[in-house]
């Protein structure tokens, strides 16, 4: 079937019709972009209110560097342990 030349109305008439649509699919876009930010928003939320609470419940001692290992005293790299053994 041979399609029939459009009008120039007709034209207009799609074209408007083609933007309406786009008009609505955009702002349904934004729409949801929205609810998923602020979905986001609650989950960090949630996530920084649960480390918190983590961090409130085991309290850490700071730690600080060591500069040999004989001084860690836990008896594993004493200096002249092994006395040129093999172990």
């Amino acid at each position: 079937m041979a399609d029939k030349p459009m009008k120039e109305g007709d034209r207009d008439l799609e074209l408007e019709k083609a933007q309406k649509g786009h008009a609505e699919y955009e702002k349904q876009q934004t729409e949801a972009q929205k609810k998923l930010d602020a979905r986001d928003a609650a989950v960090k939320e949630k996530v920084k209110n649960v480390v918190e609470k983590v961090k409130g419940a085991f309290k850490f001692k700071s730690g600080g560097s060591v500069s040999s290992a004989s001084k860690r005293a836990d008896g594993c790299a004493v200096k002249g342990k092994t006395k040129g053994r093999i172990v």
